[in-house]
Order: C-alpha cells, then structure tokens, then sequence
C-alpha cells in the first residue's frame, strides 16, 4: 500500500516531514511558504534518497534548467497526464531524469538559442530584465552590482546580437521565447 499525503504549504509539508519518509516527493514550485527554491536544495541535503519532482504550470526554460541544478529527478508540467506522471516515475525510479514532453522542446530550444548567440549566463538574466522593462538602476540593484557594470553588459549584449537599442533587445527576447 502506498501512502500519498497532500500539503498547502511548505509549513505543511515540513511538519509531516517530520514523522514520515516518502520514496517520491511532488512538488509545485509556487507552493506558498517560502522560498520553494531554498527549500528543495535544503530537502535534497536531508533526504538523498527521496525522488523530488517539481510541478508547475510555469514553462520557463531557465527556471526548469535551475531546478534541475539544485538536483530534482523531474519536472512535469501541470497539464501532464497519468500516462506522463507513470514515465517519470518510471525513469526516475531507476536513476534518470524526466521532463514532460512540452516542456523539453521548450528547454532544446533554450540551450539552442543560449548557444547560438554567446551570451554569458549574466548576460542572459539581464537580458530578460530588459525585457521585462526593468531600468539600469533596477536591474543593479536586483543583481548587486554597479549602474556601470550593468551599462557595459547591455552594450555587450547589443554588440553580440547585433542590435542597437534596448527595444531591440527586447524584440529579440521575446522572438526567441527568452522570457
């Protein structure tokens, strides 16, 4: 018999953490209570042996790639079927990786475009801060660095591109799914 239990929150699931050991352990990544990122890499320490699978509706591929450098097994997209969550137990269960089908295309395309242009990771973040209309001082302080630096990774990004106005940059953020 398997025992499946169901939390709100991340307080929830802590607590019944507590006094039980589960074999998998699904996890939406906007499940309110704290940071969800912290708290897998933190779970992971304490419990190397659990299966986590991330959930979510969220189809960043950044994001997923994230998650899966804090060490899930899986990520499924919410719209996921039996059919899907039964593959990824399945690889999971014996050692690999799973991401729903819709998801991976996503994640492909990503590296692909990541590859194709030469941008450095930070380069990549402040792209998608331009894109999301975020200023230079914004983005600085979100990044915690100086007016400058962030000025000078902008006309990096512009010269790697070949484009020559934030707008553009933004035009091809969005033509390349990048946010």
């Amino acid at each position: 018999m398997t025992d499946i239990d169901q939390c709100y929150s991340l307080e929830e699931a802590n607590r019944k953490l507590l006094f039980d050991k589960y074999d998998y352990f699904f996890i939406d990544i906007m499940i309110p209570g704290g940071n969800v990122k912290e708290y897998i890499e933190g779970f992971l320490k304490l419990n190397k042996e659990t299966i986590v699978i991330a959930i979510s509706s969220v189809s960043d591929p950044f994001l997923i790639k994230e998650f899966f450098g804090f060490g899930i097994h899986a990520f499924i997209s919410k719209s996921a079927g039996s059919h899907e969550i039964q593959l990824a137990l399945e690889s999971t269960s014996s050692g690999g990786k799973y991401i729903s089908a819709n998801l991976a295309g996503k994640l492909a395309t990503a590296i692909y475009i990541r590859d194709s242009n030469n941008l450095t990771k930070k380069e990549m973040e402040i792209l998608r801060m331009v894109a999301k209309g975020l200023t230079i001082a914004e983005t600085a302080g979100q990044m915690h660095l100086s007016p400058h630096t962030i000025i000078g990774h902008r006309r990096n990004i512009m010269h790697k591109l070949g484009v020559r106005s934030a707008a553009e940059m933004v035009k091809y953020a969005y033509e390349n799914k990048l946010c």
